[in-house]
C-alpha cells in the first residue's frame, strides 16, 4: 500500500507517519526530509524559487517520483495550496488521508526551528507570548486545507496521543484501500 499523510504544520503528519510506517513494516519518507537533503535548509527551498506556485510544483515533482518508485511506503507531504497539484498526486495508485485536529492541540505541538532547521531552546516561551498570531495563522492553515484537501478523506485525531491513533488509523485506511 502506498499512503500518503496529509495536513497542515504542527497537526502530527511526521511522528503518526513513522509510527504507522513501524506498525506496517514500511518504508518512511518525509517531504521536508527529502527538500532538507536536496536544499540544505528549508529557507533554501523557499530561497530557490521566485513563487509558491514553482515550490509546489517541485513539492508536486518529488511526491510523483516516490509514488512511482516505490511500494509499501508512508509519505508525509507538507502543504500545497493549489488544487490542482493536489489533484495531481492524490490521482495516483496512493492512498490519502489528511490529519486533523482542533487548533488549540495543534498549537500546543508548535515547535520553532533556527536557521540551521535545528528546534529552538525557547520555543515554547515564544509560541506562548505570540498565541494571538498563532491561533490566528492555524485557523487560516485549516481554512485553506479545508478548501485544498476537500478530495482527501479526513481522519482526526481528536487530541489524542498519537500512539493512541495509530491502531485506528491503519483500519482507517484499509477501509479506503477497499474501495
Amino acid at each position: 500500500m502506498k499512503i500518503l499523510i496529509w495536513g497542515i504544520s504542527c497537526v502530527g503528519k511526521t511522528d503518526i507517519g513513522k509510527m504507522l510506517a513501524k506498525k506496517l513494516n514500511y518504508k518512511y519518507f518525509d517531504m521536508n526530509e527529502i527538500i532538507k537533503k536536496k536544499y540544505g535548509t528549508i529557507d533554501n527551498f523557499h530561497n530557490a524559487f521566485s513563487n509558491d506556485y514553482d515550490k509546489f510544483k517541485e513539492k508536486e515533482r518529488i511526491a510523483l517520483e516516490i509514488i512511482k518508485n516505490n511500494d509499501n511506503f508512508v509519505f508525509t507531504i507538507t502543504l500545497i495550496y493549489i488544487e490542482e497539484i493536489v489533484n495531481n498526486i492524490i490521482n495516483t495508485d496512493a492512498i490519502s488521508v489528511e490529519l486533523i485536529d482542533n487548533f488549540e492541540s495543534i498549537y500546543e505541538r508548535i515547535v520553532f526551528y533556527d536557521e540551521n532547521d535545528k528546534p529552538m531552546l525557547d520555543s515554547k516561551k515564544y509560541r506562548d507570548e505570540h498565541k494571538a498570531h498563532y491561533i490566528k495563522k492555524l485557523k487560516n492553515d485549516m481554512t485553506i486545507s479545508d478548501l485544498e484537501y476537500k478530495n482527501i478523506p479526513k481522519f482526526n485525531i481528536n487530541s489524542r496521543k498519537f500512539e493512541d491513533v495509530i491502531e485506528d488509523l491503519k483500519d482507517f485506511l484499509l477501509g479506503l484501500s477497499k474501495k
